[in-house]
């Protein structure tokens, strides 16, 4: 192989192979990630890493008819490595955002949890949690269903959201629009404790979120009650 043909071959597998591992960690970060600003920022650089890739696939399509034509190629390691280079190349042209589709998945297989009158009220908090909250809460769910949980922290649980909601009430912040139709069921006489609870979970990270702004920690226990649950079921 020519020493040009060769460098340029060289360079443009070390692009490929940065926007392959730069891919891989947006894609990470995205999965991760709560704050909208930031998805959209992962979302347009994601967007062109697929540009540059079309532009790598024309570089070597014409890298490749040159190469064939220099009788100098050891052609078992040039055929390999030009497959690994187009196989890079369509997970960079072709990618889709599977983040959105897992956390759609997750939405809906936490929504079915809930009885059809309440998905709706609850459906709102739901949205706001990221991939890690949905799934720590779909956890603690199955927990209650199986009688995991016993009583008292169930019920230490129900009464610091109730303090936390009415906290953030008086402070002027509101919750996502179904904030009081949440509390209704969470204060409900009628319901069970395992019903209550699970109507709490999904606004409990929402909660935490104003833990500096409001010094929700000095008035209660939630933060701590929630990092025991963190604890025991994430590793679950």
């Amino acid at each position: 192989m020519s020493t040009h043909l060769e460098i340029r071959l060289k360079d443009l597998e070390d692009h490929i192979q940065q926007d392959f591992d730069l891919l891989k960690k947006y894609e990470d970060t995205l999965r991760y990630e709560d704050d909208p600003r930031r998805k959209i920022k992962y979302q347009k650089e994601i967007e062109k890493l697929k540009e540059s890739a079309n532009g790598y696939q024309q570089e070597l399509d014409e890298l490749t008819k040159q190469l064939s034509n220099d009788i100098t190629i050891h052609k078992p390691t040039f055929l390999e490595q030009l497959q690994q280079m187009n196989i890079k190349l369509d997970i960079l042209k072709n990618v889709q955002f599977d983040i959105h589709q897992d956390l759609d998945s997750l939405h809906q297989s936490l929504l079915v949890r809930y009885e059809k009158t309440e998905q709706k009220i609850i459906e709102a908090f739901i949205q706001k949690l990221n991939h890690s909250q949905l799934t720590t809460v779909q956890k603690i769910i199955c927990a209650i269903d199986d009688n995991r949980l016993p009583e008292a922290q169930m019920l230490q649980i129900i009464e610091n959201t109730e303090y936390a909601i009415a906290k953030l009430q008086q402070s002027g912040i509101s919750l996502p629009s179904n904030q009081e139709q949440v509390t209704e069921i969470i204060k409900s006489p009628g319901l069970d404790t395992k019903h209550r609870l699970k109507i709490s979970l999904p606004i409990i990270p929402i909660l935490l979120s104003y833990e500096g702004e409001l010094e929700l920690g000095s008035g209660i226990d939630l933060k701590a009650v929630w990092q025991k649950l963190l604890t025991r079921f994430q590793g679950e």
